[in-house]
């Protein structure tokens, strides 16, 4: 396994990057079956502007704050008339994020209304990144430091083993 050693992970490390993220809404239950698996690309245009493509075809904007290494990634809806969501947290990992899911609408103030992780792909241009030299997700090294028996916790520890061919093909090609 390779590992990618950073400081702080600085704008260019995130150029044209594509991930993996799955979501868990504040409104669902706590289960596997509840989390909605997407990819988002994180594209940098000539004229050096930050924009989120994601799986669902929706358009955004991508930031990073390298010295708090805080990370966000937006989501816009039809004109603005359906409100915008922010997936955002700290970085820990060069493979793997997390964070919250911050999200508002004409009707309704801005709150809190889910949670995230995000495993990298790879390099847009098709440069995948492996199994073996990302390694295990820092949520499950925790889990099973934690000894943490939640049943949502549980069922997802579940499903990452049942489903590791599942992992390859979606290091093939997502942008079907």
């Amino acid at each position: 396994m390779v590992e990618e050693e950073f400081e702080l992970l600085t704008e260019r490390d995130f150029y044209n990057t594509e991930w993996k993220i799955g979501t868990l809404m504040d409104d669902k239950p706590r289960d596997a079956k509840s989390i909605d698996t997407t990819w988002v690309r994180l594209q940098t245009t000539e004229s050096g502007e930050n924009k989120a493509v994601w799986g669902d075809d929706s358009k955004g904007k991508w930031t990073i704050d390298v010295p708090s290494q805080f990370f966000s990634i937006s989501k816009e809806s039809f004109g603005g008339w359906f409100g915008k969501q922010i997936w955002a947290g700290t970085i820990d990992d060069y493979y793997f994020l997390d964070g919250t899911v911050r999200g508002w609408s004409p009707i309704s103030p801005a709150s809190v209304i889910g949670q995230w992780q995000a495993v990298r792909l790879g390099v847009v241009e098709g440069d995948r990144v492996s199994k073996d030299e990302r390694g295990e997700a820092p949520w499950f090294a925790e889990e099973d430091e934690d000894n943490n028996d939640g049943a949502a916790v549980g069922e997802l520890n579940e499903s990452r083993s049942s489903s590791a061919s599942a992992d390859d093909e979606d290091n093939e090609d997502v942008s079907s």
